[in-house]
């Protein structure tokens, strides 16, 4: 590495640490983050929703930083500023060095890249294992015979990939394509079929607690993708929706990278994106973060674009294009931070205002429900777990995570929700199951540009049976009878 290339990266892992750890304890736990919160409270070898993997990291992430907002996140803030180096790495290795540091930059500055840095989802620590087996297998392929520390690097990577997102057996599937068509010398060696046995023994854990639990995790899975989660918005809207999440500048640049299929290089990323990528964007479930991993390699064959010389014009404009590019990229990123804290006029990723909203009043709310009688059921099961981490005490909801960890008896129960499911729909149906129904009483939060109702209800003469109270009152139920 040269004195320059040295410089440019140290600037953007800089830049990608600042954008990940200024402000990173200044809001409350975000729905999903308290939700994982609760799972590393009580560690299993899988989940209703997912693998084990973001489980481990928050528990180490709190074990070594505390328990606070900022111990929750601070070990998946650090893995977000791997993933831009590991681009970079991975990006000089398989195309050229400037197209690594072209994509790392993005990634350090992307805003879909630093909402999945700043607040724990599965994203980072799925994309970082993704990256580092990429660059394992990568060592496979240029070795004349493979090394046993890259055959230990790519089976262990791949293990550990397999115990985050589901989405790592689609990408197990590029690699598979990938070395039927391009690799197929790999077959014969004994050493790389000794790294992938190693990896997959990491579907071990997930398949055994899919076993004893009626295979839930796989099912949910299935009907996540064929069903979605909150109905289908069809493939325009969900275009719309990932554009405004993942910024324009970003899918401008993600999408100058596809047709590079020149090299093996450029087959094999353009392979992983098309695998990662597609499922999501034909799911109605419309999950515009998981398009992040699937991105990567498309920002990286979008570097392979920058010309190597600027002596004519077609050159400078392209050149001109991809760096307009990047900086509006950068401010998009930088304004996605400023409106989490409060709304700011930058431009930013539709995520933040979500976010933003999510965040607000938990840490004025708790001890206010702190004092609510238990059992305390929310019928949004986004905040359960946001209940049971800023109030202190036991919360439950009708997701299948909780049913499989234990619903208490509800004869007597203190129901929470927030004000977008309507109050007449939840007290009719409230009295319907119980014999005396209390309520709705709201508490309300007002700051940083948002107002959250918190409504409860006090209810006492359980008439159905759990199951059935479990099926009317879950959410989406709900949600689905309110529209």
């Amino acid at each position: 590495m040269n004195r320059r290339t040295g410089w440019a990266l140290a600037t953007i892992l800089v830049t990608a640490a600042l954008l990940r750890t200024v402000g990173l304890g200044g809001l409350a736990l975000i729905s999903d983050e308290s939700y994982y919160w609760l799972w590393s409270q009580r560690l299993d070898w899988a989940y209703y929703d997912h693998p084990a993997g973001i489980a481990l990291l928050v528990r180490a992430s709190t074990a070594l930083g505390g328990p606070g907002e900022v111990g929750v996140r601070w070990l998946n803030g650090l893995l977000g500023i791997g993933c831009a180096l590991l681009t970079y790495r991975l990006g000089r290795r398989m195309v050229s060095r400037r197209a690594g540091l072209f994509a790392a930059a993005l990634v350090a500055t992307g805003a879909p890249y630093l909402v999945i840095s700043r607040f724990v989802y599965t994203n980072v620590l799925h994309l970082f294992l993704l990256l580092l087996n990429l660059y394992a297998f990568w060592h496979l392929v240029e070795q004349p015979k493979p090394r046993l520390g890259t055959l230990a690097a790519f089976g262990a990577s791949l293990a550990l990939l397999f115990n985050t997102k589901y989405s790592a057996y689609v990408y197990a599937g590029a690699l598979s394509v990938a070395v039927l068509m391009d690799h197929r010398r790999l077959l014969a060696e004994r050493r790389f079929w000794a790294g992938a046995l190693i990896g997959a023994l990491g579907l071990a854990p997930v398949v055994a607690w899919n076993a004893g639990h009626g295979w839930a995790s796989f099912r949910w899975q299935l009907s996540h993708a064929t069903a979605g989660a909150v109905g289908p918005a069809g493939l325009l809207g969900n275009a719309r929706h990932a554009i405004v999440y993942l910024t324009w500048p970003l899918v401008a640049l993600a999408l100058a990278g596809v047709g590079r299929v020149r090299t093996r290089a450029e087959r094999l990323l353009s392979l992983v994106a098309l695998f990662l990528l597609l499922p999501v964007a034909l799911s109605p479930a419309n999950s515009p973060r998981n398009l992040t991993d699937g991105l990567v390699p498309l920002l990286l064959l979008a570097g392979a674009r920058l010309p190597p010389a600027l002596q004519d014009g077609r050159r400078r404009a392209v050149a001109t294009v991809l760096a307009g590019l990047l900086l509006m990229t950068a401010v998009y990123g930088a304004g996605t931070v400023a409106n989490l804290s409060r709304p700011a006029p930058w431009p930013h990723s539709s995520a933040a205002s979500t976010i933003r909203k999510d965040a607000a009043g938990w840490r004025d709310l708790g001890p206010i429900l702190a004092t609510l009688p238990a059992p305390v059921f929310a019928l949004d099961y986004s905040v359960a777990a946001q209940v049971w981490y800023y109030a202190g005490i036991p919360a439950y909801t009708a997701w299948g995570q909780y049913r499989i960890w234990g619903i208490p008896d509800l004869e007597e129960a203190t129901i929470v929700s927030l004000d977008y499911l309507p109050a007449d729909e939840v007290s009719a149906r409230l009295g319907e199951a119980f014999q005396h129904v209390e309520g709705p009483q709201s508490v309300r939060y007002t700051g940083r540009g948002v107002t959250k109702e918190v409504r409860v209800w006090q209810a006492r003469g359980l008439q159905w049976d759990l199951e059935t109270f479990l099926q009317r009152f879950d959410f989406l139920t709900l949600l689905e009878a309110a529209r």
